[in-house]
């Protein structure tokens, strides 16, 4: 066999073995989607997703453990390397009989924010990269199709330009077992903002985000506005604890969805659930990001905002 053949037949068998085996009837492709617990869980919940599996891909360390990820990423930060380093993955595996692969990209996109570049969230560096990582030229064939798809939904909704590494799949590494199943042994653990809010065309799912509220229901003068997300247990006890017995004058709504009402503005993105925002005229004012159950905190932060105290 020439040399170049060969090559090829290599590439071809590292491409189809990469992600591991799979079940009969089943197909793997692995996604960036930022912190993988978050990700996990969500992929999870699509319709005739059968696995998902923490991991990290796209490095160019053969092996790696967590330890290694962050060590890599704090070095490229300090401009101490080139390498680069892995994102933090999941390798989702579907039952091709309930769902096709357009159907789980959807998913994809929907559930994080394809446009933040080297972040998601609060979590910053390359390793939370957006990212799809494909087995085959089919997945690159769909994975770029439904990009262009989706950055057009984006683009009418006022979003940026989608930022997502589309590449082969390179040096994938189960993560370490705590890190498998994560949300579900800690429901109280980190949980993101999830998607943008816009919903992938014709995607038989949901974005999950809600509707986006409208500005002729809300005070114009000032207003608190509760940006919460799917999965968040800190916005259930933000409910709990501080919303069902809720004696401020000033009015309060939540919603899921990570935008304002069209008009209104905030002063840069949110980058963590629940994050209440007061509004005045408006415009962003101040913000609380990151209720972890302690009411009297939240409370400290409001009083200077109430009428008569401001």
């Amino acid at each position: 066999m020439p040399t170049r053949q060969r090559r090829r037949f290599l590439t071809f068998l590292l491409l189809l073995f990469a992600s591991g085996p799979v079940l009969a009837g089943t197909q793997s492709i692995v996604f960036g989607m930022g912190c993988f617990w978050g990700a996990e869980k969500r992929m999870g919940e699509l319709p005739g997703v059968v696995d998902v599996e923490a991991g990290y891909a796209g490095g160019d360390a053969e092996t790696v453990t967590y330890r290694d990820v962050l060590a890599t990423a704090r070095a490229i930060r300090r401009g101490e390397t080139d390498e680069t380093v892995h994102a933090e993955v999941i390798k989702v595996t579907f039952d091709t009989d309930q769902t096709d692969l357009s159907q789980v990209l959807a998913g994809f996109w929907e559930n994080h924010d394809p446009t933040q570049g080297d972040r998601q969230g609060n979590d910053i560096g390359a390793n939370y990269r957006s990212a799809i990582y494909y087995s085959d030229e089919r997945q690159r064939r769909l994975a770029e199709q439904t990009r262009e798809v989706y950055q057009q939904a984006l683009n009418a909704a006022g979003f940026g330009t989608i930022t997502t590494e589309i590449a082969p799949l390179r040096h994938y590494n189960r993560a370490e077992t705590y890190h498998q199943d994560y949300l579900k042994k800690n429901p109280d653990g980190y949980c993101g903002l999830g998607g943008t809010g816009v919903a992938y065309p014709g995607h038989s799912g949901s974005a999950s985000a809600g509707k986006r509220l409208e500005a002729s229901a809300l005070q114009f003068e000032r207003q608190l506005i509760v940006f919460e997300a799917k999965d968040c247990p800190f916005c259930e006890r933000f409910e709990q604890e501080v919303l069902a017995d809720w004696r401020s004058p000033l009015p309060i709504v939540t919603t899921r969805h990570p935008r304002p009402p069209a008009g209104w503005s905030l002063d840069g993105p949110l980058v963590g659930t629940p994050t209440i925002v007061l509004f005045e005229q408006g415009r962003e004012t101040d913000r609380y990001t990151g209720y972890q159950g302690h009411p009297a905190k939240f409370r400290q932060w409001l009083a200077p905002h109430e009428p008569g105290n401001h």
